[in-house]
């Protein structure tokens, strides 16, 4: 049989724990060190879409790996209108048979381009633990070298410390949770960042992405224009009942996503808001290198 070193990975957003999945279904003995923190991954929207994690080739390989592993594990994928002046990059991958431009009469007011996609709406809570299926020791990491063996560093913006990586920069996000009507539509304008995203148990309004900005609390003022904003486009949510708002950090990296082994230390962060869109794909690449 073969023998598989144990691996530690410190970080348990989406990134962290699917790691710690690939790993496991690849024989290994796997631990998960994290801190106290909430992991910005709760409070994300859940949809495919390799949003602000650069446009490299190796993006969209991971993003169109992970995307067949989501719908495997129940995540269905369901109609999705992308509004954008420009074709998105990662559009052609997808095929036909996933995408197609919309029409005049699905298309919102007032816009004149969209695309209707195909694609998982990811339910992060759900997801997430369903992914748990190791211990999780909390506890604070001041540096990689505290641990023995091979690590996998998904420490998000903490490799700015951890890893000594400057091109790490927070992207503040915020959201607000409403309960929209049955068929609401699920979309997202990617040039004024609005989007819609409705679950089962409430329906995801957003977003913000501010560059540098790393307070994490919930401004109601911006939950205010968060809703203005989507009723323009979604008039269905005019008497939404307000649930609740949170706002994360967003891991984004200015050199894309960090996907490398050095000695004994996997890195794998930096994934921006695409953390659940390229978390399969950057996982297996994970396993690669740790038999490497």
């Amino acid at each position: 049989m073969e023998h598989h070193p144990p691996i530690t990975i410190v970080g348990a957003g989406v990134i962290g724990l699917t790691c710690a999945h690939a790993l496991s279904e690849a024989g290994h003995r796997v631990s998960v060190v994290a801190g106290y923190a909430p992991s910005v991954s709760e409070v994300a929207g859940g949809l495919w879409l390799p949003y602000a994690s650069g446009d490299s080739d190796d993006v969209l390989r991971w993003a169109m790996d992970t995307l067949p592993w989501l719908e495997q594990r129940g995540h269905h994928s369901r109609p999705y209108l992308h509004l954008e002046q420009e074709v998105p990059w990662w559009l052609p991958a997808l095929g036909s048979h996933r995408a197609r431009p919309a029409r005049r009469d699905e298309l919102p007011a007032g816009y004149e381009r969209g695309w209707l996609c195909n694609v998982p709406l990811v339910a992060m809570r759900r997801h997430l633990d369903s992914l748990r299926s190791v211990m999780i020791a909390r506890a604070m990491v001041r540096s990689l070298d505290e641990i023995s063996g091979i690590v996998v560093n998904c420490t998000g913006l903490g490799a700015r410390e951890l890893a000594g990586d400057d091109q790490m920069i927070a992207e503040r996000g915020q959201v607000a949770y409403v309960r929209a009507p049955p068929d609401t539509p699920c979309l997202c304008d990617e040039d004024q960042l609005i989007y819609v995203l409705p679950h089962e148990d409430a329906c995801v309004v957003g977003g913000t992405n501010e560059r540098g900005d790393e307070d994490d609390t919930v401004r109601d003022e911006q939950t205010e224009i968060l809703l203005a904003r989507a009723r323009k486009i979604v008039p269905e949510l005019a008497s939404a009942q307000l649930l609740g708002a949170r706002a994360g950090l967003r891991p984004a990296r200015l050199g894309g996503p960090r996907v490398e082994r050095v000695d004994r230390i996997i890195h794998c962060y930096g994934h921006g808001g695409a953390g659940v869109t390229l978390s399969w794909g950057c996982a297996q690449e994970v396993v690669k290198l740790a038999a490497g």
